[in-house]
This record gives C-alpha cells, sequence and structure tokens, in this order.
C-alpha cells in the first residue's frame, strides 16, 4: 500500500484468533484510531452470545450498518491518520457491509488451526465468547476472495511476528 494514512483496516477472523490484540498493536504502530467491533454490539447479542447462541445475520446487519457508519465518521474527522477495526467479518455479505460504507476497506485476515485457537481461547479471561461458538464461526467462516482487498495472516508466531508480516504488506518501504 503507497500510503496507509486515511486507511481503514479491519482486522477479522474467527473468536480467539487474536484480532483485538493484534488491531490494538497495529494501530499504535501506523500510528491510527483503534475501533473494537463488540462495543457497537446491543445487548441482546452479547447475551446471546454469552449464552453461547450463534448470532444469525438478522441480528448482525444492525450491527455492522452502526459499525461501518462509526468508521466512516472517524475516518471524516482530519485528525484520524487511518482507522484499524477489530471486527470477525467472518461471511463475504458481513464484509460488503462494511465495503458498502467503506470501499476502500483492507481486510486483515488472521487465520490459525483450530487447535491453537482453541488454546487460546482457553487461557484468555473476561470475555463474553465462550469456547462453545468456536465450531459455529468456523462453520461460516468465508475467508476473503482474490477479488476482496486483504491480506492473510497466520497467527501461529509471535504477536510481533504477526505485526511485522502486516506491516510489511502495508508500508514495505519502512519495515526490514
Amino acid at each position: 500500500m503507497e500510503d496507509y494514512k486515511k486507511s481503514v483496516f479491519v482486522v477479522m477472523g474467527v473468536c480467539g484468533v487474536g484480532k483485538t490484540s493484534v488491531a490494538r498493536a497495529l494501530a499504535t504502530c501506523l500510528p491510527a484510531t483503534y475501533v473494537e467491533a463488540d462495543d457497537f454490539h446491543p445487548e441482546d447479542n452479547i447475551e446471546a452470545m454469552g449464552r453461547g447462541h450463534p448470532l444469525t445475520d438478522e441480528m448482525r446487519r444492525p450491527w455492522l450498518n452502526d459499525l461501518s457508519q462509526a468508521i466512516v465518521d472517524l475516518s471524516k474527522q482530519e485528525a484520524t491518520p487511518a482507522v484499524v477495526v477489530a471486527c470477525s467479518a467472518l461471511k463475504r455479505s458481513y464484509r460488503d457491509i462494511i465495503r458498502s460504507y467503506v470501499p476502500h476497506a483492507c481486510f486483515i485476515f488472521l487465520s490459525g488451526s483450530k487447535d491453537l485457537i482453541r488454546e487460546r481461547m482457553v487461557n484468555r479471561q473476561d470475555h463474553f465468547m465462550p469456547l462453545e461458538l468456536l465450531d459455529s464461526q468456523l462453520e461460516i467462516l468465508q475467508p476473503p476472495s482474490s477479488d476482496e482487498l486483504h491480506i492473510n495472516i497466520d497467527v501461529s508466531g509471535a504477536k510481533t511476528e504477526i505485526i511485522n508480516q502486516i506491516l510489511r504488506q502495508i508500508m514495505p518501504e519502512t519495515v526490514a
């Protein structure tokens, strides 16, 4: 990417893959404004997920619309250099909603083995997403296609390695 400023990067993947920690670190490195998509879920969605119930497309649509509008609003602010969003964006139709608001959004697809992700979920604390929802997320996951602006990142390495992989693709001239 020639100029990441004013860009929108959506760090995506299933629960437990490290979206939040990677997106926060990336936002610090760029610098960019960080947005946590989970903050835009209505309480009903959070309660459903907390009970182990996967969200339906109908439950996700208002959440994705609200999130996308917030990204647009942030992008219009003069002081916002770039925006980094942590959002599952599991299906193409979900990414299509985001792209309908932000056509230039680049999706950073974090992926790893089911065993690795499960281990990370078991070890994290204070998150509303139960381990039981990993299987449902893996079932509906539609990785980005070649016609979608995206970067594929394997999360089996350390967080610094993951961030460096992303930065090499976003800003190759500044990362060795």
